[in-house]
């Protein structure tokens, strides 16, 4: 490990090591995922040794209620969104007892842009300054200090703790400086609206708390003020609009102890953040016992991964041809299996992989088995029976430097042609769309391989991306097409999209078709594929193989 060091600068890592029992170095090899900690730290926390390898081990010491945010620190420098680390959670101590910690670290990077090296250091919460220096409020410290006191005397209160949701954007538009400043306003504002008697803290990052001697209702009064405050900002001749989300929690009512009320605000603003709340959530038993099986699913899908992705497997949709009624492609979509979990579905499990990165390496695994599995095909046949394979990509996937390369290398193996392959953009990428994706997304169709914007006409997805994101087709959402039957409005808008694209050169795929009449529709308005279950529903591999590769019965369907 000191081999990435010079020897002065070994020798000063020691130095460092010695000089506080309450303050933890360390620095890691990322690239060789190792890491070195300060011998303190070895005996404050319990650590195998020195020399942690993989590094990861520190990870199996946070708390699980943790867990989410500080992986998310991490997916912020290895995307680039900031090279800094700064969080607070909790890690278990040598006696195994959980303790909140701060840690500080910033990240290395090569001329490549790929994460090498990363130091730091952890602090015990209990040497941290009350005053956060940025804005001039209590900190998180302060905040524990604070209702730990209230429940002491039997007070009753509530308290609510806000996430800017739009701060890294301002930074990255305007500068660290410039949000600082921000951050300096936000806090005012708070400051002003809640009125004396309230105590606003400055949490970590872009995150406030507010916490009162009061009731919900008041605390719902005080959250009405605030809103009117912060929402539209001048700072410094600049106008802002401040995206937030905001949990709440009641004391006793909900909790008794200071790790409790901690808990049940991180558990209602990461349910405010998971639903897109624009108003604030209240913690319940409800959330509670939700948040826990996410952390159980969490858990058996992390053990499926670890055990070769058992309980995986894909299913198969045929996308066919408006004008010919000929098998076009087949959308991949993946499917778990786990006795614990017996109804879950993609809906459920998906969002977790995403949020764990552990999409990656599913997305690899499924990447393998597609194009093995229609190489098989190909060689069982003799001719390829099967013009194009339709997978997902999430953002999380396509900003892995080292995905195309397995991409490309995977159809080679496989003797694919590039074209083959249609990558669908998936939800994240229209939210998280950079010029950064966009030369990710041109190297792909430089390789041959199609893009297709997937879920068009939902959420981020409008007209308006169709400039930016280079894609060779858009699949409308079944959500548009369901009601076109019925509804004229939604049909003229579905043919306006359609000849639109025709006329941008995108071809169109309509997903949801059930019946005959919605098929009618999006044909004649020029529609290029179709897919939904007028056609088929998703089907286990080896019944798509039987009905569609080894014995294709020419046209389907009844309406041509």
């Amino acid at each position: 490990m000191d081999q990435i060091l010079t020897e002065l600068d070994s020798r000063l890592f020691e130095m460092l090591s010695k000089s506080s029992n309450r303050v933890y170095f360390y620095y890691a090899d990322v690239k060789k995922n190792v890491a070195r900690w300060s011998p303190s730290a070895v005996e404050y926390f319990g650590l195998p040794g020195e020399i942690l390898s993989p590094s990861t081990l520190w990870d199996e010491k946070v708390h699980p209620d943790d867990y989410a945010e500080y992986q998310q620190t991490f997916i912020d420098m290895v995307t680039h969104v900031t090279p800094k680390q700064n969080c607070e959670y909790r890690v278990t101590n040598a006696q195994n007892e959980y303790v909140w910690v701060n840690c500080h670290g910033y990240m290395n990077y090569d001329e490549t842009g790929y994460p090498v090296f990363f130091a730091g250091f952890v602090t015990n919460m209990g040497t941290v300054n009350k005053i956060d220096a940025v804005t001039g409020l209590w900190t998180g410290y302060g905040f524990r200090h604070d209702v730990a006191k209230m429940l002491e005397m039997d007070q009753s209160g509530a308290a609510m703790q806000i996430d800017i949701d739009n701060f890294k954007q301002i930074n990255a538009s305007y500068g660290y400086q410039f949000g600082d400043k921000v951050l300096r306003v936000i806090g005012q504002k708070i400051h002003q609206a809640c009125g004396p008697q309230v105590k606003v803290y400055r949490m970590d990052g872009a995150q406030f708390a507010v916490c009162m001697n009061g009731d919900k209702q008041q605390l719902l009064d005080c959250k009405d003020r605030m809103l009117r405050e912060i929402e539209e900002l001048s700072v410094d001749g600049v106008r802002l609009h401040i995206d937030y989300y905001i949990g709440a929690t009641v004391f006793p009512n909900d909790a008794a102890f200071i790790d409790q009320i901690q808990s049940n605000l991180y558990y209602s603003l990461a349910h405010a953040k998971q639903e897109r709340a624009t108003d604030l959530v209240f913690f319940s038993r409800h959330l509670y016992e939700e948040r826990n099986c996410r952390l159980r699913l969490n858990s058996y899908l992390k053990r499926s991964i670890g055990e070769g992705f058992r309980g995986f497997r894909l299913v198969l949709q045929p996308v066919i041809d408006a004008k010919t009624g000929e098998l076009h492609s087949a959308e991949v979509l993946l499917r778990w299996n786990n006795e614990h979990f017996p109804k879950i579905g993609p809906a459920e499990f998906m969002p977790l992989l995403e949020e764990t990165q552990r999409i990656i390496p599913v997305g690899k695994w499924l990447i393998d088995r597609a194009f093995a599995m229609i190489s098989e095909w190909n060689q069982n046949t003799g001719e390829k029976r099967l013009p194009h394979i339709n997978i997902n990509f999430s953002y999380i996937q396509l900003v892995d430097e080292t995905l195309k390369d397995y991409v490309i290398g995977k159809l080679d193996e496989y003797h694919l042609p590039h074209d083959m392959l249609v990558a669908e953009l998936t939800e994240s990428c229209k939210i998280e769309y950079s010029d950064d994706l966009a030369q990710i997304l041109h190297s792909y169709r430089e390789e041959g391989v199609m893009i297709a914007l997937d879920d068009f006409g939902t959420g981020y997805a409008s007209l308006m991306v169709l400039k930016d994101i280079p894609a060779d087709i858009v699949k409308l959402d079944y959500t548009m097409i369901r009601t076109i039957e019925d509804r004229p409005k939604d049909r003229n808008l579905v043919e306006f999209i359609i000849t639109y694209c025709n006329q941008m050169e995108i071809e169109v795929c309509t997903e949801g078709v059930e019946t005959e009449q919605t098929l009618g529709i999006v044909k004649e308005a020029g529609a290029t594929y179709i897919q939904g279950y007028y056609y088929d529903k998703p089907l286990e591999t080896d019944e798509f193989y039987e009905k569609y590769i080894r014995r294709p019965s020419g046209r389907l369907g009844t309406f041509q």
